[in-house]
């Protein structure tokens, strides 16, 4: 499986991870990280289908863990699996999930993003191809934290002009994703 860093410049423009990161951007109103009142998937419509919210949550063991919020319909249509109100982990190796959980832990303590192109393995398909952005958001004044993972098919882009993803087909299987 290949996975690779890549800064922002290698992002290609119109990517939805690339607008989402202008959006993200946007909404820093001089702080490190956006505030998630600030910050919304239905304030960037056209890349809503390649969000994932994840939000941090206390289990019993005293560990963090991290629940899926939002799966949008684009990450349902690469996964082949709705993640919405599950939690890291499932339906990832335990290697794979600590691998996140050290990614979301890195980009809140630095309060900046990262970005990557990787090879997914997709059960009973080939390997998938994506972009993917990890973006830190503060909640409720700074007081906790929410993690936006843009995750999207590496040849997918957006129109900068389009408000909406209407009838668009998805690269994967054909169908309409609508957001």
């Amino acid at each position: 499986m290949g996975y690779r860093a890549i800064t922002l410049d290698e992002m290609p423009a119109g990517h939805p991870v690339a607008v989402f990161q202008a959006y993200w951007e946007s909404c820093l109103d001089g702080q490190s990280m956006p505030s998630r009142e600030r910050l919304s998937p239905s304030g960037v419509p056209s890349v809503a289908p390649w969000i994932l919210v994840l939000e941090p949550i206390d289990m019993p063991d005293s560990k963090m863990e991290y629940r899926y919020r939002l799966a949008g319909t684009g990450c349902r249509e690469i996964f082949c699996f709705d993640y919405t109100n599950k939690l890291l982990g499932e339906h990832l190796t335990e290697e794979g999930a600590q691998i996140r959980r050290q990614e979301f832990a890195d980009v809140i303590q630095d309060q900046s993003c990262i970005y990557s192109w990787t090879e997914l393995p997709i059960n009973g398909r080939n390997f998938i191809k994506v972009y993917r952005g990890v973006f830190p958001v503060s909640t409720k004044d700074g007081a906790g934290h929410q993690i936006f993972v843009v995750i999207a098919p590496d040849d997918l882009r957006l129109n900068p002009n389009q408000k909406r993803m209407v009838g668009v087909q998805s690269p994967l299987s054909g169908r309409s994703i609508n957001a």
